[in-house]
């Protein structure tokens, strides 16, 4: 009864636990996998037919899309998918939820070696478990490969941190290992994992021994990641890449939104930034490492705009970590050498605890958003009815009043499960497009946005496309709508002809 508390332990113990429920009940409450994936299951089906041989393109959607994608988590996906036949949607609902909780211990071993206090970083681990940003596109569908990305990338600033601390080989050989990770699992992480280890180098291994430890470990990555990128580079050159690259926009209005506390998830997370300005400012830890963070943080966001909000949040929590220790010692009136110390006052656990109901709580609400950006049953039954009852090659344009497709389950897993080609489906043209590729997004935006036949005539002819069928989902509220005046308007119009109906979607044959 009079043992101490173990506060470190108590606090990683919680963020493992919570972290679990956050990430696995959106994925035990739907019955499909969430929001995206579509086109990495099609690829996963493709590298199983193609004998676990890289494929040239991907069957997904009929848009010859180079087979470029970083294909670890799809290797995975295969593997056991072979060791579990038919189970092929269980794995993209359940595994990337598993693996983004395994980054939950992924992030405290990278914590405790950056901060240099187990409280501080279990702390942070807390922080890192709850916040939306660090799982909600983690546990999608798409997580399939996102989860492995993050997973690598953080274990890799670990062992890349120690090697430059401790200069031990084994510490060289896991970098690598997770390095090549990072690289073959995401295109964004594989960036980022470039961005971290030099950032580690130049705040932490600047002498000889650091420098051929540098030179040795991007080495190594290069060469075990080759295998893939060589393949792709002979057989597709660098367009892909450019591509795909060039779909997160540098320009002063993505900067000026990156700055900006217009969401949701923004919202739950001005705690933690409130917590890691404390800690910047206050906090006695070690200057280098607060230069370090913020650096990370600043030159990750001007990098990546479009998808570096993660990357810079784990250097925020890494700074509320020791926020909160600053806090705890305001509280109970002691200077910075007392933090540990007064962790685990009354006053400190309180506050604590109130924060970690807040960010439950917020999590929860993202979790029901999940669960609600799926397909349900009567998307699956549309599906169903398409494949089964209209021919194949057929090019579909798909009017679900969702203008973000990247959002939208059924543009995304349609061309997956019926075979068909989606003409209003995004996901994969950020490989082919290139500078066509944000043109193409608003004429997509715009197609959501029609409200009768003259409209979809002239958004026809304006983009030089054709499609055979129109799927149209019925609004599920009775109120004016763009979906609702569209499927009124279509209902009897010269050239679409309604060729099936139910209470949750109409088609119509285009007649040409």
């Amino acid at each position: 009864m009079s043992r101490k508390l173990d506060l470190p332990a108590l606090l990683f113990f919680s963020a493992l636990l919570f972290g679990l429920i956050v990430r696995f009940y959106p994925a035990l409450t739907s019955g499909f996998p969430l929001n995206d994936g579509g086109m990495f299951y099609t690829m996963t089906q493709d590298l199983k037919a193609n004998r676990f041989a890289l494929p040239v393109s991907t069957s997904y959607n009929h848009a010859d899309i180079p087979f470029a994608y970083p294909p670890l988590g799809f290797y995975v996906a295969a593997l056991l998918s072979a060791l579990m036949p038919g189970s092929d949607l269980t794995i993209f609902r359940f595994l990337p939820a598993f693996i983004n909780s395994v980054s939950i211990l992924a992030f405290y071993l990278f914590a405790k070696e950056i901060l240099g206090s187990r409280p501080i970083a279990a702390a942070a681990t807390l922080f890192y478990a709850l916040l939306p940003h660090s799982f909600v596109w983690q546990v999608m569908g798409g997580g399939i490969t996102r989860s492995f990305g993050m997973l690598f990338l953080l274990l890799m600033l670990w062992q890349a941190t120690l090697l430059f601390n401790k200069h031990e080989s084994k510490h060289l050989l896991f970098a690598i290992l997770c390095g090549a990770g990072a690289v073959l699992s995401h295109p964004q992480t594989a960036l980022h994992a470039a961005l971290g280890g030099a950032l580690l180098f130049l705040f932490y291994g600047r002498d000889k021994r650091g420098l051929i430890s540098a030179l040795l470990f991007g080495l190594g990555v290069a060469l075990l990641s080759a295998p893939w990128w060589g393949t792709v580079l002979a057989r597709h050159g660098l367009e892909p890449f450019l591509s795909a690259g060039g779909t997160s926009p540098r320009t002063l209005d993505s900067y000026i939104a990156l700055a900006r506390f217009d969401s949701l998830e923004d919202y739950l997370a001005l705690p933690v930034f409130l917590l890691s300005l404390i800690g910047f400012f206050f906090f006695g830890h070690r200057k280098v490492d607060k230069i370090f963070l913020v650096t990370w943080a600043l030159l990750a966001l001007i990098m990546d705009p479009r998808g570096a909000e993660g990357i810079a949040l784990l250097a925020l929590i890494l700074l509320a970590g020791p926020g909160w220790g600053q806090l705890s010692a305001w509280l109970n009136h002691r200077g910075d050498d007392q933090v540990e110390a007064v962790m685990t006052k009354r006053s400190s656990l309180g506050v604590l605890l109130g924060l970690v109901i807040f960010l439950l709580l917020g999590a929860s609400v993202f979790d029901f958003q999940l669960v609600n950006t799926s397909l349900k049953a009567a998307d699956l039954e549309l599906i169903e009815w398409t494949h089964t009852n209209l021919p194949e090659g057929k090019t579909f344009a798909l009017a679900t009043g969702i203008e973000f497709s990247m959002s939208d389950p059924l543009q995304e897993w349609f061309p997956a499960l019926t075979g068909q080609k989606s003409l209003t489906t995004m996901q994969g043209l950020e490989w082919t497009l290139a500078e066509k590729f944000f043109p193409w997004y608003d004429e997509l935006i715009a197609f959501q946005h029609c409200e009768g036949a003259t409209c979809l005539e002239d958004w026809r002819i304006r983009n030089q496309v054709d499609y055979d069928y129109l799927i149209l989902l019925k609004p599920e509220d009775t109120e004016e709508s763009v979906l609702k005046n569209l499927g009124e308007a279509l209902r009897g119009a010269e050239g679409f002809a309604l060729v099936h109906e139910t209470e949750h979607a109409m088609i119509f044959e285009i007649k040409k």
